[in-house]
């Protein structure tokens, strides 16, 4: 009997390592998305299939990395010790192996394993590092109460200034010492020139050190227009329907163990509105700021968030050229080439001829959307039967055997819904969803071949949707509005996002979709892109909209 046991678990075994390197990477993706939604106990069971030395595989040292954090986050800090050990000794030469060597460093340093801590910081080389060292071991080693024990690691690592630092004000401390002890104080601070003001400092810039780093901090930099009249402040309802969502989100994530803090600042139209926020103490160590939304503090504000190594989000606009600049920065709203592209792709899918109809409406969002669209069409090989300004009324419209694409608003679908019966012509008609005006539509009017581009889309029959719509109600007494919905989604997406810190911020971002606890489409950076690629597109059936493609 055991002999079958061993011979059939070495066949899933096997079974499993004949993983091409595509079907690798899926299942890498999902372990990740498991990960990353706090389903440890079926992530690690893929990350420890995945992470195996008889993989070729680029990603398979992420996978250890990967699997090391969740047997952290697990609790199972000895089984995470030994898991970042065998990756440093398999892939010694990975690019990321710094990051793995300290997030090691902090894992052992929290358990009070500081001569392991030490090693794995002092074979980090790279100066880039400094800065994380310096911070880890002011934070740690000033918990070490015990001379002998702090004599015993100075001595084993003689070039660390912050032990000797620690040491000599331990000494000093204490009532009475032996000559042995005050010979090394002195020794210590004739080496490193150390004074009573440079050591009696180090427990307030501990303290500092830790609130920072212990914490996940986000500033809310929009235009809330306080101290203004009330009409003033009405008009700008939707940045307070936004912040209220973003609240909801950040009292979920502290209430699920996370230390997360949102900071807001009303962020008006100028550049001086930032320009105070900079001299601020402790504004430059905010992990991430969404906003500004005016372009004349947005200048300001990307500049500092660049040098100061601050992640930036912009929560309602789709321009790419809020891109073009170096930094973290990342867009909520996928763009108009996105939509495009995605659009395309689904319109391929239906199987039609491959020529497009493209109208648009008055105003220059639309012509810029229908431009793009023409240019994105052209390069997959689409005929451009019509590129026509759509004025509103009812008109005959040009034959069409492929689709139909209209961006437009003011309820003007439904004239063009007209004018596509008026014309005897029944391609799929692929709109934006501003084309209509909901509250003004009967939406069982829809045919089938009526597809919307939906990014503000909310699935009202999702269990999450519906908690959130609750809460909101008994807190604000109103329904949520598509902001209220993106305010939550973005504080709960990047927190989850940094929740193990800035070090694998990257990773985890570039890891694929997410979507199950999102109440809109959800998210997906993968691909180092820095705009949301989710494109929800849906159709009218039964009694509701329902998302058919993204």
């Amino acid at each position: 009997m055991k002999k079958t046991i061993i011979i059939i678990v070495c066949f899933v075994t096997n079974g499993f390592a004949q993983l091409n390197d595509q079907a690798y990477l899926i299942e890498y993706k999902k372990a990740v998305q498991l990960f990353a939604n706090s389903n440890y106990e079926q992530a690690g069971q893929k990350f420890n299939q995945l992470a195996s030395r008889n993989y070729s595989n680029p990603m398979v040292p992420y996978a250890y990395f990967y699997n090391a954090l969740n047997s952290k986050n697990k609790g199972n800090l000895y089984q995470s010790r030994i898991i970042f050990r065998n990756l440093f000794e398999s892939f010694y030469d990975w690019d990321k192996i710094n990051e793995a060597r300290i997030l090691y460093a902090d894992l052992n340093f929290s358990e009070n394993y500081f001569e392991e801590a030490l090693k794995s910081l002092e074979t980090i080389q790279d100066p880039a590092f400094d800065s994380k060292k310096n911070a880890m071991l002011k934070t740690y080693i000033p918990k070490i109460k015990s001379v002998s024990t702090l004599k015993e690691l100075y001595f084993k690592f003689p070039s660390q200034k912050i032990l000797a630092e620690n040491l000599v004000e331990k000494i000093q401390s204490n009532r009475y010492n032996s000559k042995d002890d005050l010979e090394i104080s002195d020794m210590l601070t004739n080496r490193f020139k150390l004074s009573d003001k440079k050591t009696g400092g180090s427990k307030k810039e501990t303290q500092k050190y830790e609130t920072a780093e212990g914490s996940i901090d986000f500033g809310v930099l929009l235009p809330f227009n306080l101290g203004e009249s009330e009409e003033n402040r009405t008009s700008n309802q939707y940045v307070y329907d936004l912040y209220e969502g973003m609240k909801i989100a950040a009292e979920q994530l502290v209430k699920e163990g996370m230390d997360l803090n949102l900071h807001a600042f009303d962020v008006k139209k100028t550049k001086y509105d930032f320009q105070i926020l900079e001299k601020r103490d402790g504004f430059k160590n905010l992990d991430l700021f969404f906003g500004p939304l005016y372009p004349e503090p947005n200048n300001e504000a990307k500049t500092y968030a660049a040098s100061n190594k601050i992640i930036q989000v912009h929560p309602l606009s789709n321009n790419l050229s809020l891109l073009k600049d170096e930094g973290k920065v990342f867009l909520m709203q996928p763009s108009y080439t996105q939509q495009s592209k995605k659009t395309l792709d689904y319109a391929l899918s239906l199987n039609r001829k491959k020529s497009v109809s493209i109208y648009f409406g008055t105003s220059r969002k639309d012509s810029l959307f229908a431009s793009i669209y023409k240019s994105e069409a052209q390069k997959r090989g689409f005929t451009i039967t019509s590129f026509k300004k759509y004025s509103g009324k009812l008109s005959k419209l040009s034959p069409e055997a492929g689709h139909i694409f209209l961006a437009t608003d003011n309820n003007d679908g439904v004239k063009f819904l007209q004018s596509m019966t008026y014309s005897k012509i029944e391609p799929e008609l692929i709109c934006t969803a501003t084309s209509f005006s909901w509250d003004r539509v009967n939406s069982g009017s829809f045919a089938e071949n009526v597809s919307f581009i939906y990014p503000e889309f909310v699935a009202k029959d999702k269990e999450t949707v519906r908690n959130f719509e609750d809460i909101y109600f008994e807190k604000m007494g109103a329904s949520p509005s598509y902001y209220s919905y993106a305010g939550y989604d973005m504080v709960l997406f990047f927190g989850k996002m940094l929740k193990n810190g800035k070090d694998i911020f990257d990773l985890n971002i570039d890891s694929g979709q997410f979507t199950d606890d999102y109440l809109l489409g959800g998210f997906d950076f993968s691909g180092k892109i820095k705009e949301n690629a989710i494109v929800p597109i849906v159709k009218y059936k039964g009694e509701a909209f329902e998302e058919i493609y993204r």
